[in-house]
C-alpha cells in the first residue's frame, strides 16, 4: 500500500489543533492536476504533502476517459491505464451522421491512470494522506477532517486540485463555477468500434451525448448546461433506449456514475499570495467539450515547477507567473471555446439547432469562423 493515513485520537477547537505534518508544498486532491503537481514539485527537491480525501484513489470514477494521444507527450501513460485507442468521433445531430473527425486518442481506465499518476508521485518523494478531507485553508495552514478528527498541516505553498467545491478557491473568495451536469453508464456493446461518437439534440440543452467505446464495452453518457433547462436522466434514458433499439448496446447496465463540470472557462484568479488553483479548481476545462485531463496535468506541472523556484527564492510572487504560464499554452484553446459557449447560449431559442451546432462543435469549420 503506497499511501499513508493519518491517525489522530480526539477533537479539537480550531485554535488547539495538532500539527500532523509539515511541507513546503501542500497538495489538495490526488487526481490528474494535484499528482502531476504534487510530482514535479517533489522532484524539484521540496517537500510535498498530497492529502486526499478519498480512502480509494480513481474511484468511484466520474468520467467519459477520452484524451487526446498528445497527453504521452506530457506523461507517460501505461499500457494498464489505456482500455482502447479510437482514431476520432463521429458527430451526429438530430441522430444523424454530419462529420467524422480524425483525432486520434485513448479510452482510459481513469481509475488505474489517477492510482498511476498518485503513485508516481510518491515514487517522486511525495507523502501522500488518503482519508484526508481539506476542511479549510487559512494563510499557512490547511484544516483536515480524518473521519471527524481534526488536524492541522503547516504549508508554505497550498495547490488547490479538489473540483469545482474547492476550498482553496473558497479561500480565495472566488465565486461559485457555471457547471453543466453529467450523467454516464457503462454498458456492454453489441459490436466493437474504433470511433467515439458525439449526439447532438435539443433535448439536451448547452451539452451533448457521447459513446465512447472500451473494447466489449462503452460509456455512454449526456451533459446538460440546467441553466438552458432539460433534465439530466431523463436525457440520459432516452440516449440510452435509442442506442439498444438501434442494436449498438445491451440493456444491461455495469456502472453509473456522474457529476458537474466546469464551463466557464478558468477563474479570473487562479493564483493568490501563496495559494493556487489546477484542475476543475481553476475551471480547467474547455466550456464546450468539457475536456479536462489533458489541460489539468499540463496546469499541474506549471504550478509544481513554480512552487519550486518560489520555495528556493523564497519570493512569493514567482507564482504570479502560473496564470500567465496556463493562459499562454491553452488561452486561445479555451478564449474560443468559450466565446463560443456564450454565443450557444445567447443563440439557444434564436437559432435553427443544426446551424447553432456547427457555429459552436470544433467538428465544423464554422466553429473556427472569427
Amino acid at each position: 500500500m503506497f499511501t499513508q493515513r493519518l491517525k489522530m485520537n480526539a477533537e479539537f477547537e480550531i485554535d488547539e489543533l495538532p500539527i500532523l505534518a509539515e511541507a513546503d508544498v501542500v497538495v489538495i486532491g490526488a487526481g490528474p492536476a494535484g499528482s502531476s503537481a504534487a510530482a514535479t514539485a517533489a522532484l524539484g527537491g521540496v517537500s510535498v504533502l498530497m492529502l486526499e480525501k478519498k480512502e480509494q484513489i480513481g474511484l468511484p470514477v466520474q468520467c467519459a476517459e477520452y484524451v487526446p494521444l498528445s497527453l504521452a507527450a506530457e506523461v507517460p501513460v501505461p499500457t494498464d491505464c489505456i482500455a482502447q485507442r479510437v482514431e476520432g468521433f463521429i458527430t451526429y445531430i438530430d441522430r444523424e451522421q454530419v462529420a467524422q473527425t480524425r483525432a486520434p486518442g485513448y479510452i482510459l481506465n481513469r481509475d488505474v491512470f489517477d492510482r498511476y499518476l498518485a503513485e508516481r508521485a510518491v515514487q517522486s518523494g511525495v507523502k501522500l494522506f488518503t482519508q484526508a478531507q481539506a476542511a479549510a485553508v487559512t494563510d499557512q495552514d490547511v484544516i483536515i477532517n480524518e473521519q471527524g478528527n481534526l488536524s492541522m498541516v503547516k504549508a508554505r505553498i497550498v495547490i488547490g486540485s479538489e473540483g469545482p467545491k474547492s476550498v482553496v478557491a473558497q479561500a480565495m473568495g472566488c465565486p461559485p463555477q457555471a457547471l453543466a451536469y453529467a450523467k454516464q453508464i457503462t454498458v456492454k456493446l453489441r459490436k466493437r468500434s474504433s470511433w467515439a461518437q458525439i449526439y447532438f439534440s435539443p433535448s439536451i440543452p448547452g451539452g451533448y451525448a457521447w459513446l465512447f467505446p472500451k473494447n466489449d464495452l462503452a460509456n455512454v453518457g449526456v451533459s446538460i448546461d440546467l441553466s438552458l433547462g432539460g433534465n439530466v436522466a431523463r436525457a440520459l434514458a432516452e440516449f440510452q433506449q435509442y442506442l439498444i433499439k438501434e442494436g449498438v448496446i445491451s440493456k444491461e447496465v455495469m456502472r453509473t456514475t456522474g457529476g458537474a463540470i466546469p464551463i466557464g472557462g478558468p477563474r479570473l484568479s487562479m493564483q493568490q499570495k501563496n495559494l493556487m488553483l489546477v484542475g476543475d479548481a481553476a475551471g480547467h476545462t474547455h466550456p464546450i467539450s468539457g475536456e479536462g485531463i489533458f489541460p489539468a496535468i499540463v496546469a499541474g506541472k506549471i504550478a509544481g515547477s513554480l512552487a519550486v523556484d518560489s520555495i528556493r527564492t523564497g519570493d512569493l510572487n514567482v507564482l504570479t507567473q502560473y496564470p500567465r504560464q496556463y493562459l499562454t499554452r491553452f488561452g486561445e484553446f479555451i478564449e474560443r471555446g468559450f466565446k463560443r459557449k456564450i454565443e450557444y447560449n445567447i443563440n439557444w431559442e434564436k437559432t435553427d439547432f443544426p446551424v447553432l451546432v456547427r457555429k459552436t462543435w470544433f467538428a465544423f469549420p464554422e466553429y473556427f469562423e472569427s
